[in-house]
């Protein structure tokens, strides 16, 4: 009987100690936990492609680093707010490269369909040339399409150059 008489006693005594707890408010954890929610929301928004919750969250990030002092965490978020501006950018060139290239390959056929080979690649080249710096031209499925007629018409034009030269 005593057995028992300890057990319980020990275990009433692990009852009251877990009742008796009270919670420890720390503002800086609360901020912390705060400005990782908030990171995590603004970068699953960036990777969806919903940059104006990305921006919007991370302003909350920015804020919330003001208000604690927190210079690693804005210094973080302003690096964040590069890459979705760098993101934004990307998508806006490769809109306006899209809408660009589908009047470059009409007037490149027009000009084909003249036998101006020459004239043609030259268009090609200069549209190239005018967008190399802003975006990689290669990974544009219509710009990849021009390159490649562009290299058949050559091939064909040079191939009807040498037959009406050998003829």
């Amino acid at each position: 009987m005593k057995k028992k008489d300890k057990k319980q006693k020990v275990k009433k005594g692990k009852l009251d100690q877990e009742d008796s707890y009270i919670p420890i408010k720390n503002p800086q954890i609360e901020t912390l936990s705060k400005i990782v929610e908030l990171s995590d929301l603004a970068e699953g928004s960036l990777m969806k492609g919903v940059y104006d919750d990305a921006i919007h969250y991370s302003e909350q990030v920015i804020r919330l680093a003001i208000e604690k002092d927190m210079d690693h965490h804005i210094k973080k978020q302003e690096e964040f707010m590069k890459i979705i501006a760098e993101k934004v950018q990307k998508e806006f060139y490769v809109s306006e490269i899209n809408e660009a290239a589908s009047k470059i390959e009409r007037i490149y056929d027009v000009l084909i369909k003249a036998e101006n080979f020459n004239q043609a690649h030259e268009v090609l080249e200069a549209f190239k040339i005018h967008y190399k710096d802003k975006i990689n031209l290669d990974s544009i499925q219509i710009i990849q399409n021009l390159t490649k007629k562009d290299l058949k018409e050559r091939i064909k034009f040079k191939i009807s150059l040498q037959n009406d030269n050998g003829n």
